[in-house]
């Protein structure tokens, strides 16, 4: 083959360009400490670069996002539930203070006071948030879990009932409800100490009580009509084993005689709901369904009149209202059909702390802040100051009696007789207030328990966080190396590489103008 000056000249030109891509390679490496600058320049390198950095993007979010949020809500929830717990605590005390049998007037008052203001401490230890989002409220993070304010808004709710939720309770009935200090009122027939007694009464208790007197449901339009209220007890198969034959509705007047009846006086098919109390008194045959192992049963009800730190019930029950502002019905977990499964048992919020690794961070209201908590305070409370109140009327009655200012013998036989009907009111209410107490003991250790264990699994919670934190740390660190040295080049061996380059470029240089110089009269 014949080498020509041309096919000379032309491929020195190409070694010399050829040195000069290498040099400017790795010029360009040194420049920026990167292997590439295009794909094209090592398509594997691009494509690993891509998915190392798609992997560090995602660790970058478990750990600097989900993560930290997830610690925060747990840290907020713990905290709330601590502070439960030790409110709990304090509430339990005064409950073993109002069992002793040696409180006088000032203890039940401090008893009273006490119970009343650790009550609302409760709820508002419920309505806890992080960032603006409440934490025991399910996916309603915008909501608070009390009324904050004193509110008027019509709810309708259903409330499901078992077999334990089924109770009865010492109903004291005969109390002496006139001005003790007017003798001229009492009524030897009526009045005396054969009338004072303790009924057992069979009860379902409703989640809330000052209930609105007639029963309403609220319409599409915001109007309202009367619910439709029947009772019937299923067994645990479904089957009908009682309907009430009449239900009624009533609340609690002035008169003690027809409150008492409300309570002793029902039918075996009745069942009557007390407003008042927002308690349905349940007859002979109702209650001995209810008894009955697997036995359920539900009631539809209505309330209007709210009161600060009253639990809100769209976080409790199947409830609906109507926004006055949208001018719209709202429904909270409402199904078309019975049995009225709220949506909240399944509101888990969870984040995902790994890769398919996932964690349920929140506890819903119905878990530890029970509407029973207020309900059974507001029962202590109320037989606390019932006792208090045939105490006052004992001590008016023993003041007459020292105070000489009855002297007829047939009002100060009155007088013996109405001592004998208050002594015995007075010893009842003491009584039971006493048993309540000591049971209440128990029914807020149950609380307690519930609070606690949640506190546990809290704890449980932070640690697997924290081990999937230092894991998803030592991962990224792992996947930061991992593409630092797929594309990042080391500076030392780049810039040797580029002298090398330089030199051979120089030396390229060199033989091509000592090529360009030759020519046939050289050899000659």
């Amino acid at each position: 083959m014949r080498i020509t000056n041309g096919i000379i000249n032309n491929n020195t030109k190409s070694n010399i360009l050829v040195n000069k891509e290498y040099s400017d390679r790795y010029n360009t490496m040194v420049a920026t400490g990167q292997k590439i600058t295009r794909p094209s320049d090592d398509p594997i390198v691009a494509i690993r670069a891509l998915r190392l950095n798609n992997n560090i993007n995602e660790i970058n979010q478990y750990h600097g996002k989900n993560i930290p949020d997830a610690q925060a809500w747990l840290d907020i929830t713990q905290t709330a539930l601590e502070q439960t717990a030790g409110i709990l605590d304090d509430v339990k005390k005064y409950l073993t203070q109002g069992a002793s049998d040696d409180n006088d007037t000032e203890d039940r008052k401090n008893i009273l006071e006490n119970l009343k203001a650790l009550k609302d401490q409760i709820y508002s230890s419920g309505n806890a948030d992080y960032a603006g989002r409440t934490v025991f409220t399910g996916y309603r993070t915008g909501e608070s879990l009390t009324f904050m304010a004193n509110e008027k808004k019509l709810y309708t709710m259903v409330q499901n009932f078992t077999n334990d939720d089924f109770e009865t309770i010492n109903y004291i009935s005969g109390s002496y409800d006139k001005d003790v200090k007017d003798i001229s009122l009492y009524n030897s027939g009526t009045d005396n100490q054969t009338t004072v007694k303790n009924n057992e009464v069979a009860r379902l208790r409703l989640a809330y009580d000052n209930l609105t007197d007639a029963q309403l449901k609220i319409n599409e339009d915001g109007t309202t009509e009367a619910l439709d209220q029947t009772f019937e007890v299923k067994d645990k198969d479904g089957n009908t084993i009682f309907t009430a034959a009449t239900f009624s509705v009533a609340k609690l007047g002035t008169d003690q005689s027809a409150n008492d009846d409300l309570y002793t006086n029902i039918g075996a098919d009745e069942v009557r709901l007390i407003t008042t109390t927002g308690e349905l008194i349940l007859g002979e045959n109702a209650a001995a369904a209810m008894r009955k192992e697997g036995s359920n049963a539900s009631i539809e009800y209505s309330k209007q009149d709210w009161v600060k730190n009253d639990p809100r019930p769209e976080h409790y029950f199947a409830a609906q209202t109507y926004d006055n502002d949208a001018s719209r019905m709202v429904r909270y977990n409402y199904t078309e059909e019975a049995p009225f499964t709220p949506a909240f048992k399944d509101q888990k919020i969870q984040y995902e702390i790994a890769y398919n690794q996932k964690i349920e961070i929140n506890v819903n209201a119905d878990e530890v802040y029970k509407t029973s908590i207020a309900r059974d305070v507001d029962e202590l409370l109320d037989v606390t100051q019932k006792t208090q109140d045939a105490f006052d009327k004992l001590n008016k009655i023993k003041d007459l009696e020292k105070g000489g200012s009855i002297t007829d013998p047939t009002e100060l036989a009155n007088l013996a007789e109405l001592k004998d009907a208050v002594q015995k009111e007075y010893d009842l209410y003491k009584e039971k207030m006493q048993d309540m107490f000591s049971h209440a003991i128990t029914i807020f250790d149950g609380y307690a328990n519930d609070v606690n264990n949640k506190i546990a699994a809290m704890g449980s919670l932070d640690a697997r966080l924290e081990l999937t934190r230092a894991r998803v740390s030592d991962q990224l660190e792992n996947f930061k190396e991992l593409a630092d040295e797929n594309i990042n080049v080391e500076l030392t061996e780049s810039a040797i590489d580029l002298k090398n380059a330089e030199l051979a470029l120089e030396a390229a240089q060199q033989a091509a103008a000592k090529v360009a110089k030759a020519s046939l009269l050289n050899y000659l």
